[in-house]
């Protein structure tokens, strides 16, 4: 197999080998209680610490970073997010840590004075494509993205009492629609106990973040599929889905696209238990489509035969060692080999192209525009 691409058109994604397991240069206290990290760098030298226990597999951990590299990575045109290298440095500057044992909130393995840092229970973070984020298992809700933007919002965007690059401009209207959305019962919505968190927010100065971190999670469709009441994140908000952000909470709306895409851009790692085909569309009958319809780009991981359909966005798609089906849908889509075109076989008929290669198995592709190798891109009119 090759390794070096000479194809200025591939990419590298994310991989195992960007986990570190000697953390003889860490602090005391990850040291003692965690046993590999990630290390993402920051342009000013610096960098963000996610470090993890054996209780967090490492594809668990590859989210989590794939996750602050999406909140990250600058986004043309956006008003606040269009550069983030600010944001990015006042994460590393103010000593940014992501912190990820095993178990669940309240009940980790884990000694409470090790969590030094923003936390994520394993489980409370599936990865796309497992049992739990298939099911939409609210048991095993997905906290990841409300955490991961805690700690973005905390120590680089700034908060009410925290400095960061953004406290001024996009915190100060992430704070005017937090009040917006109290005073018109949009969010904080509930019993007396829900009550008492919200009075115990605003003293500490957390309902900005508790706010943002509710209207993410509606708005790439994270409670689309919890049938037990019709608001998003335990029924606090208003808001279940994007179109209900955008009905019901139009301030709350407008802040994701001035600081985030408005699709989900990392490239999604499909749990390698997972067979079937991986739906990137929505479709009711398939309720986690909620969520994976705001993915773009996605990866069958492991050695099962398995397939993906896509979206009408652009999506760059990548099959495992087995035999796959991808299917593009609409959009300008992707297939990337982590191969030479020298080392497969291509073939085109009337159904679609096939592609087979020792390292690849056997691809049957439909609705493909482009074929990306390490050494080329094919274009599959020309074939």
């Amino acid at each position: 197999m090759a390794e070096t691409p000479s194809n200025p058109n591939y990419v590298r994604y994310a991989e195992p080998s960007l986990i570190q397991r000697d953390l003889s240069g860490l602090a005391r206290v990850y040291r003692r209680n965690y046993t590999k990290f990630i290390n993402y760098p920051t342009e000013n030298g610096g960098h963000i610490l996610l470090v993890a226990t054996d209780g967090m597999s490492d594809e668990q951990l590859l989210r989590a970073y794939n996750i602050l590299d999406f909140y990250l990575t600058d986004v043309p045109g956006s008003q606040y997010g269009s550069d983030k290298t600010a944001v990015a440095n006042a994460m590393a500057d103010n000593g940014a840590v992501l912190v990820l044992p095993g178990g669940a909130d309240g009940d980790s393995p884990i000694r409470n004075r090790a969590l030094q840092g923003q936390p994520l229970y394993a489980l409370e973070f599936p990865t796309e494509g497992s049992v739990a984020y298939v099911n939409n298992d609210y048991e095993q809700r997905d906290a990841g993205l409300e955490e991961i933007f805690h700690m973005v919002h905390d120590y680089g965007i700034g908060t009410k009492y925290t400095e960061g690059a953004l406290q001024t401009t996009y915190q100060a209207e992430i704070a005017r629609a937090t009040a917006n959305s109290l005073a018109n019962s949009l969010w904080g919505n509930g019993d007396s106990g829900v009550k008492s968190w919200i009075s115990e927010l605003d003293q500490e100065g957390s309902l900005e973040q508790e706010y943002i971190a509710s209207v993410l999670d509606s708005y790439y469709g994270y409670w689309g599929g919890w049938t037990e009441a019709d608001g998003g994140m335990w029924d606090i908000y208003v808001a279940k889905i994007r179109q209900d952000i955008e009905q019901h909470d139009p301030m709350g709306a407008a802040l994701i696209p001035q600081f985030l895409s408005e699709t989900i851009t990392y490239m999604a790692r499909i749990d390698p238990e997972f067979s079937g085909t991986f739906e990137m569309s929505f479709d009711a009958s398939n309720p986690y489509t909620h969520k994976s319809r705001y993915l773009v780009n996605a990866r069958l991981l492991g050695d099962l035969p398995s397939g993906i359909n896509g979206n009408d966005h652009d999506n760059v798609l990548l099959g495992n060692f087995a035999d796959n089906m991808i299917d593009g849908k609409g959009g300008n889509d992707v297939v990337q080999y982590p191969v030479a075109s020298s080392e497969v076989v291509i073939t085109r008929s009337a159904t679609g192209i096939q592609v087979t290669g020792a390292d690849v198995g056997t691809d049957s592709l439909k609705n493909i525009e482009t074929l990306r190798f390490f050494d080329v891109d094919i274009s599959a009119s020309s074939l």
